[in-house]
């Protein structure tokens, strides 16, 4: 299972394209006027010495644009020196104007890239390059007295304000993988503080099993007896079936400690541990949030007593709990919430939390936007779960995710989208 894009990111997607389209559209029709226009005197711009030139140059730059995507910087560097090429060829070659309207216009879109992609490989002087050929270009077609000083003006304005919105987007982006960051690093301390309860729980078993194998050398019941020789000696049955109870034992010690281990990344400094929830918890979580108005039910399968292992049974709670916030927050109008908790095939279980509510409109669907999806994807894969999250078919919003009956080693990532509604606060 994997988390499939609303109807609203849909929407988002197919307006950015046509976006685009309508760019790309309106750069070729301006290069297509300026090439076939012609002054008073002068004769048609394509049909100049170094018009053809500029002319595929501006059409490069404009594919540059259609196909960049992030990492593709060193073609934004390309596309300036061949603009850079092109003016020069100009001054060079006639005093007349010439065709680069369109392709400074595709020159400053490429900007916007640049700056928001400052970093990216080949380096951050792709941006003074590329701010050079902006500025030269206004050379080809500012040819009238007086038009040059008033025509690198307005030139210099466009271009700061493409660099100013360009870093606004860049900081953006900065903000989102430092939030994202630390979503991933605070359920990384909080499974690094409930590993200390897991692996205690199955480390004390150990313990108590391997005292016993010790200390008893009768079966239960049975009379005391010598304990076997070494020599040639084989372990009586109840011998063995205590030694085997340790070695299941501490496997699931070791499975344990290895799939919270390999989720964190840093050393878990705090002192405080949040409370642990399992099965029985999440009815007390759905009575709380009933109380607030909302008709909550929910049903736990019973056949699910003794089967599900703790750290599996707090993150069911885990999941539950952060749905059940977000329905708070952002499920407006939100009537009725289903919470269930079943077997899921022989090996799983499903935790599902649906609502009939919409998505949150306004200052609190902008302000309240969390991380949680993100936080829970983190979890779930960890214990070897998926995680969707998306609208229902017939309105509202669901979280569902499988979960193992014991923990297993994390598998397929879960990519949290975006979508209409955030999950978590």
């Amino acid at each position: 299972m994997s988390a499939k894009p609303g109807w609203s990111a849909r929407l988002t997607a197919m307006g950015a394209r046509t976006l685009k389209s309508g760019i790309i559209a309106g750069l070729l029709l301006v290069l297509a006027g300026e090439s076939l226009s012609s002054g008073i005197d002068t004769g048609m711009a394509i049909a100049t010495l170094v018009g053809p030139v500029q002319a595929a140059v501006s059409l490069f730059v404009i594919g540059v644009y259609v196909c960049y995507r992030p990492g593709r910087k060193r073609w934004i560097a390309v596309a300036a020196f061949a603009s850079l090429a092109a003016t020069l060829a100009h001054l060079l070659t006639t005093s007349e104007r010439g065709i680069g309207v369109a392709e400074g216009f595709a020159l400053l879109l490429l900007m916007l890239f640049a700056v928001r992609h400052w970093d990216a490989p080949p380096g951050r002087w792709v941006a003074f390059v590329l701010g050079a050929a902006i500025l030269a270009i206004g050379l080809r077609f500012y040819v009238y007295p007086g038009s040059v000083f008033g025509g690198m003006v307005m030139t210099g304005m466009g271009l700061s304000t493409v660099v100013g919105f360009g870093a606004y987007l860049r900081g953006l982006d900065k903000l989102r993988r430092e939030t994202q960051e630390e979503v991933r690093r605070a359920e990384r301390l909080e499974l690094a503080r409930e590993m200390h309860d897991f692996v205690a729980h199955h480390v004390t078993g150990i313990v108590v099993l391997a005292q016993a194998a010790q200390v008893t050398d009768t079966a239960p019941g049975a009379s005391p007896r010598p304990r076997p020789e070494p020599e040639g000696a084989s372990l009586p049955p109840y011998a063995a079936k205590a030694f085997a109870d340790i070695e299941e034992a501490g496997l699931a010690a070791l499975a344990s400690m290895r799939r919270m281990v390999k989720m964190l990344r840093d050393e878990d400094g705090g002192t405080g541990v949040n409370p642990l929830g399992d099965l029985s918890q999440i009815e007390d979580l759905v009575e709380r949030f009933s109380r607030e108005g909302t008709d909550a039910t929910c049903f736990i399968s019973p056949e699910l007593a003794g089967k599900v292992a703790p750290e599996i049974a707090a993150t069911a709670h885990r999941i539950v709990r952060e749905s059940l916030t977000n329905v708070r927050k952002h499920a407006q109008g939100a009537r009725q919430v289903r919470v269930v908790v079943a077997a899921a095939g022989s090996g799983g279980l499903e935790v599902s939390v649906r609502d009939d509510g919409r998505a949150a409109r306004g200052r609190l669907a902008q302000s309240g936007g969390g991380m949680g999806l993100l936080g829970l994807g983190e979890r779930v894969e960890a214990v070897g779960g998926q995680l969707r999250a998306e609208p229902r078919p017939g309105g509202g919003w669901q979280v569902v995710a499988w979960l193992p009956h014991t923990g297993q080693e994390a598998h397929t990532p879960v990519a949290p989208t975006d979508s209409d509604r955030p999950t978590g606060g």
